[in-house]
């Protein structure tokens, strides 16, 4: 046989198989690790958002308490049964009236918090003080109101979503005297035993829960407060933000726990 016959000679199956095998071992050494990386940058990137949503968030919610005079807190926005199968309702009473007995006290949890901001710089201590006769403020004009809830994503269903309304941002213009919101109420208003913070509030249904006007404020999220509630009314003086924040996808899900505390200033 020539030289140049034999220079052409090709690998032998047993050199191939032996070359497969080898790479096959590296291939399934290498795997692993870029699988196991790409979990920790998938991680790290989700705790980062989760993290972001936590931040402003919390920046948000002492900037409103900050000139708040004080909170009201609801079982819920609408009648809903959430997925853990408990039913919530905004009527806490089922008795078909929302008022100021439907308000949730010390020690309970709700999952529609609203600020109230209204022109008498001195807070009404006989708001809180367990006379249910007392739990109407009259006679004040409330300027403003922003409140927080839950209601399913309104773009990904199967997320539950905080929300959030500010009267405010439905001024015409910042030197206006009174506006108009989606509901129909106007402010500046003076509460009067006919008026009250109830009848100020977007009406209970779901499709006004999930509003296009109202901001998303994080978008998946479940509670950890008393009987699975996001926000618990401290001593009548505070809220206790408890919940648990999501990120990710079904496959790869990231939480971590958020606990805060915001009292009203004004």
């Amino acid at each position: 046989m020539s030289p140049l016959i034999k220079s052409r000679r090709g690998f032998t199956l047993v050199e191939v198989i032996v070359t497969m095998t080898i790479m096959g071992f590296v291939v399934i050494g290498v795997v692993p690790f870029f699988l196991q990386n790409s979990r920790y940058l998938f991680t790290g990137e989700q705790k980062l958002l989760i993290n972001a949503d936590v931040r402003d968030f919390t920046n948000e919610m002492v900037e409103n308490a900050r000139e708040a005079n004080y909170f009201t807190l609801y079982q819920s926005h609408y009648t809903r049964t959430r997925p853990d199968g408990v039913t919530v309702r905004r009527d806490a009473d089922n008795n078909g009236s929302v008022n100021a007995l439907d308000r949730r006290t010390a020690g309970q949890g709700g999952e529609f918090l609203v600020f109230v901001y209204y022109e008498d710089p001195f807070f009404d201590n006989r708001f809180y003080d367990g006379n249910p006769n007392n739990n109407v403020i009259t006679s004040v004009r409330v300027n403003r109101l922003v409140g927080y809830w839950i209601a399913p994503n309104r773009n990904e269903p199967s997320k539950t979503a905080l929300y959030v309304f500010d009267t405010n941002s439905y001024r015409a213009t910042p030197a206006a005297a009174s506006w108009t919101t989606p509901w129909g109420a106007t402010f500046p208003v003076t509460l009067t035993p006919a008026v009250t913070i109830e009848s100020l509030l977007p009406p209970a249904t779901a499709s006004s829960a999930q509003m296009a006007s109202a901001r998303l404020v994080i978008n998946d999220i479940s509670g950890l407060g008393p009987n699975g509630s996001y926000f618990v009314n401290f001593l009548n003086r505070s809220v206790l933000v408890r919940a648990r924040i999501l990120h990710g996808n079904q496959a790869k899900r990231v939480t971590n726990t958020y606990n805060f505390t915001v009292t009203p200033r004004g």
